[in-house]
């Protein structure tokens, strides 16, 4: 994008008036797509997260500030001044553009490209799509931080972080914070700006994006799955299905599928019974891995109506199905690999520690 079309991007959003609810939404998605120039679809995203960052701070000074609060201890190409990290070096799957993990309450990132985290004090993860920008749940703080160390932003959220989700274009980010025994979910554009309270009760499972980005799935604090419409700010439950631990929307689309502890639903439709580890989406297919009876466990896909289109086993416990990969953990390593088949080691772990969270983009 030339200097030109960001100033004319930068100017439009300073001195647009605030928009009706509805209209808000669709004008964002439409102002990006008319002024962005012809570009591979990696491009484009890269650049609108880019703009739409350009008020951000430097790295560094982001660091350096959170860091004389207490609150952020980071460092690149040295070893940060604290306890010693009980895992080895994180790798990234093959597959995939890169990988983020809270192992032992210490954040591990490897992206495409060669940028690295290792040993940061963190609650939980997410990576943008194309994992061009990491984001944590750092003491009290929602912090982002982008892979070339030139961007970041931290928004403080005066709780802990358990659950972020970033949109597929890139421009919001959901997130569910923990106050005393409480959870809230909250979302903010990806700059770290225009922070807004959805619902103040909600259960710490991670939310959810729409395809088009103008809708989240979450888990409610009944127990039941429920879509918020950001453009009419409306809030829908859907299905029947409860306590739901898990879900996903297709990545094109609008179906949504949901986990129980006993059973995973697509749209209403039970596509499978018993107990769900996981659950994704490959392509167009639900993806569901089932544990407990199903050792080592069987993770199964569905077609659109429902039907099993196959069925893999892979070693371990599965810990996510996200962008074409399974993720399992064994006593002492993470793998991953394209649909259960060639996994890699990507982490190595003591068999003691904990993996609280991962993230694969």
């Amino acid at each position: 994008m030339s200097s030109e079309l960001e100033r004319r991007l930068e100017g439009l959003l300073a001195e647009s008036p605030e928009p009706d609810p509805g209209a808000g939404e669709e004008s964002l998605h439409r102002s990006l797509r008319a002024l962005q120039p012809a570009a591979p679809g990696h491009r484009g995203l890269r650049t609108a997260v880019l703009v739409f960052a350009a008020a951000a701070v430097l790295l560094a000074i982001a660091a350096g500030s959170l860091a004389a609060a207490g609150a952020l201890h980071v460092s690149f190409g040295q070893k940060a001044r604290q306890r010693p990290v009980t895992t080895t070096q994180l790798l990234r799957p093959r597959d995939a553009n890169g990988i983020a993990a809270i192992v032992d309450g210490r954040l591990s990132v490897a992206i495409k490209g060669g940028f690295r985290i290792e040993g940061l004090t963190a609650s939980t993860v997410a990576l943008s799509p194309h994992a061009w920008y990491v984001a944590a749940g750092i003491g009290h703080s929602l912090v982002a931080m982008a892979p070339d160390r030139r961007t970041a932003w931290s928004h403080p959220v005066g709780g802990e972080v358990v659950a972020i989700a970033w949109a597929p274009d890139g421009l919001r980010v959901a997130y569910v914070v923990r106050h005393g025994h409480r959870f809230a979910l909250r979302a903010i554009y990806g700059n770290g700006t225009h922070d807004a309270l959805i619902d103040r009760s909600v259960r710490p499972v991670r939310p959810s994006w729409r395809a088009d980005s103008l809708a989240f799935a979450y888990v409610g604090g009944g127990g039941h799955a429920v879509v918020y419409d950001l453009g009419h700010q409306r809030h829908s439950v859907v299905g029947a299905a409860a306590p739901v631990t898990h879900l996903a929307f297709a990545p094109a689309g609008r179906a949504l599928l949901v986990a129980t502890p006993g059973s995973a639903v697509v749209d209403g439709k039970t596509v499978a019974s018993g107990e769900v580890e996981a659950i994704g989406w490959f392509h167009t297919r639900a993806t569901v891995a089932l544990g407990a009876g199903f050792r080592p466990p069987l993770v199964r896909t569905f077609t659109r109506n429902g039907r099993q289109a196959e069925a893999f086993r892979v070693p371990g416990r599965v810990v996510a199905v996200t962008g074409g990969l399974v993720v399992t953990r064994t006593s002492d390593r993470i793998l991953a690999g394209w649909r259960g088949k060639s996994l890699n080691t990507v982490l190595g772990v003591r068999s003691t520690t904990p993996v609280a969270d991962l993230a694969v983009g």
